[in-house]
């Protein structure tokens, strides 16, 4: 069991008979962490926002979510791979090799891609490259898409 001050606070407010997110949730509760389904900011360390129903890409950041907690997403991967799915990391991070070097270091043994966006919004930046988003796993949700747009809207974040 973890000690409280180690747990992570997870949000999500989507369909929850998607595989996907039950998935994470079985695990989540096997981890003892938090899930809440109502937004507020202040509690909140980590957002699971449903995209593209339709694929097997599951989005995670780095920074201040799987650097938050390496072991318990370092298994998430697994598990999602396992079932069938694509994780890889999406961070806002500047392409460069010194920034590869630590991710690749931490997640070595689960052999993900790796996209550093150089500060441009995440799933436009992904959709660029023709990938279509599932499941966004992120502390920062404007990095995602900015303020507003309708992926927010439709996992109830106003």
């Amino acid at each position: 069991m973890r000690d409280e001050d180690d747990k992570l606070t997870f949000f999500y407010s989507g369909d929850t008979d998607a595989k996907v997110f039950q998935l994470v949730e079985t695990m989540l509760n096997q981890e003892d962490q938090y899930l809440v389904d109502f937004y507020n900011e202040f509690l909140i360390d980590i957002y699971m926002l449903l995209d593209k129903k339709k694929s097997n890409y599951v989005a995670i950041d780095w920074d201040n979510t799987i650097s938050a907690d390496q072991e318990f997403f370092i298994e998430l991967i697994k598990r999602l791979k396992a079932e069938g799915y694509i994780p890889f990391v999406c961070t806002l991070r500047a392409p460069d090799s010194e920034n590869i070097k630590e991710i690749r270091s931490v997640l070595e043994e689960t052999n993900i891609a790796i996209y550093l966006t150089n500060g441009r919004p995440k799933r436009k930046y992904m959709k660029s490259l023709g990938v279509k988003v599932l499941l966004w796993i992120d502390d920062f949700y404007p990095g995602i898409c900015g303020d507003s747009c309708k992926i927010l809207a439709r996992n109830n974040i106003e």
